[in-house]
């Protein structure tokens, strides 16, 4: 079961979110349907603690076993979608790919879980004039903490 709740036009959210960054690239998803990207991740299953929440999401959507160097940063994000108010702590943990299974590409390629989104590596030039979401993630890319970094965001 998915850590998430639902009541009337209320969510409540936990995601977990992971940060790969190789060759001065990042990786990232979307739905094929939207015009802003992500961070690859989920959510965790009532039980499961974040860090391994994240390995798990990255092997089902990648089929690639990645490695925790650390979390970043927590973040209480407050949002609207599908004419919902949300109410989300995302968990966004730094990944290393220590056995090099992710080849940097220049290709799109498609979740292995899920056939409407797809993953790319972006140039971190190139990121930071894309359309992400939750915008203000850029900023723990941008400067990749050494400490633990809480941030609040509201977007409603």
């Amino acid at each position: 079961m998915d850590i998430q709740f639902k009541h009337d036009k209320k969510v409540f959210n936990c995601r977990v979110a992971g940060i790969c960054i190789k060759d001065n690239k990042i990786l990232l998803s979307k739905m094929k349907t939207d015009n802003y990207w992500t961070f690859m991740g989920g959510k965790p299953m009532f039980g499961e603690p974040t860090e391994k929440a994240v390995i798990r999401e990255f092997k089902e959507e990648t089929g690639v076993d990645l490695e925790v160097d650390r979390l970043l940063s927590v973040m209480e994000n407050f949002f609207e979608m599908y004419g919902c108010q949300w109410h989300e702590y995302i968990f966004f943990y730094l990944l290393k790919d220590t056995n090099d299974f992710l080849k940097v590409s220049q290709e799109e390629h498609t979740i292995l879980d899920h056939k409407d989104v797809i993953y790319k590596w972006l140039g971190l030039d190139d990121f930071m004039k894309e359309d992400i979401k939750p915008y203000c993630a850029k900023e723990i890319i941008k400067d990749l903490p050494g400490q633990i970094v809480h941030i609040v965001n509201s977007d409603i």
